[in-house]
Formats: structure tokens, sequence, C-alpha cells
């Protein structure tokens, strides 16, 4: 009787943990494993409660639940006491590892990133690559959530094939299509490239 006892005991526990680990896989939350590295505090939050708390060398990572890694880092960073979540950054350098081990690189003078859902505001002097392609824009939004990445601004995008100026660019972080906005039609100017790579 004992044995038996014992016997349901582990396994209602066995059961247990697996539904914990089955949680913390797939339910808990979009990001897991959500780290700040290297991050120096130059301001006292007790003594500054009301001004800016600055950053130098900051690193953010995350992993979301379909196993795409975010890493993000600039040389200096501030936040507000009334927007926490919220980091200024300026010299900023980005990674996207994708799920089939490709990787988006962006670098920016400036970005407004939100530590709560790791979207991700770049501005001023934004440049994106992927595989061949180039995108040098003003501004660049990435929302996880929605899997988007938005470029507009001053946008000119190139590849092996074209040199592209236009009003905006999405890109579908899932299926990498993208989608190109013209809001006037003298904004939009395609040309090809020659094949000896001159224009």
């Amino acid at each position: 009787m004992k044995k038996e006892f014992f016997i349901q005991i582990l396994l209602s526990i066995l059961v247990l943990v697996i539904l914990i680990v089955v949680y913390q896989m797939y339910f808990k939350k979009d990001f897991t494993n959500s780290t700040v590295i290297n991050r120096e505090d130059n301001a006292n939050r007790e003594d500054n409660a009301d001004k800016d708390n600055n950053l130098v060398n900051i690193t953010y990572e995350s992993v979301d639940r379909e196993g795409r890694k975010y890493i993000i880092a600039a040389e200096t960073g501030n936040f507000k006491a009334e927007e926490p979540d919220l980091i200024y950054m300026t010299n900023v350098n980005a990674k996207i590892f994708l799920l089939d081990r490709s990787v988006i690189y962006i670098n920016s003078l400036n970005a407004e990133y939100n530590t709560t859902n790791y979207d991700t505001k770049f501005y001023k002097n934004v440049n994106l690559n992927f595989l061949e392609h180039n995108i040098s824009c003003e501004n660049l939004n990435i929302f996880f959530k929605e899997n988007l990445i938005e470029a507009f601004n001053n946008l000119n995008y190139k590849n092996s094939d074209i040199v592209m100026v236009a009003d905006k660019i999405e890109i579908d972080l899932l299926t990498k299509n993208s989608k190109i906005y013209n809001f006037n039609e003298n904004n939009v100017i395609i040309k090809n490239k020659s094949s000896d790579g001159n224009n």
C-alpha cells in the first residue's frame, strides 16, 4: 500500500513538472530570456528620481518563442523615471537572428527601445542589411508582436538588380515578404543595375 501511494505521489509530481515546463515554453510570454549585459548605471536612481538616468555600453538580448534572437547594443542610453520601460539609445547596432539562420543587421545614430515588448524605433542615418538587400532611411520600426519591420523617410533600397527610392517599405519577419508604398508617384524611382554593376 505504501509503495502504491509513493508511486502515485511521484507520478503526480512528474505531471505537475511537465505542465509547468509546457506552460513556460509555449504560453508564458512572447519573449523570454531577456537580459541586460554590460549595463553601467551612471546615475543614482534614488538621488535623481526626476532626472534622466544614463547608461553606458548597454546590450539587451531576447529570444521569442519561435526561436528568433534579437540583440541590440548601444554606446549610451538613458531613461526617464516617468518612462522606465523606454531606453533612448545612441550609436545603436542590432541583429535579428531568423529561424533559417540568416541575420538582419541594423544600425543607426539613435533608437528608442521598449524593454517590455522589445519594439524598437530607429532614427537618424538608419541602415538595414539582410543578405543582398540594403535599406537606408531616416526611420525604421520593429514591431515583434506583429512580426513587422517598417522603414520610411528618405528611403533608398538596393539589391543586386535594382536601386529604388520610395516612401515606405514593410517587411514581414515570418515570410520575409515586403510591401512597397508610394504616397506620391514622383517619389518612387526604380533603376535597373547594368550587368557590369554601373547604373
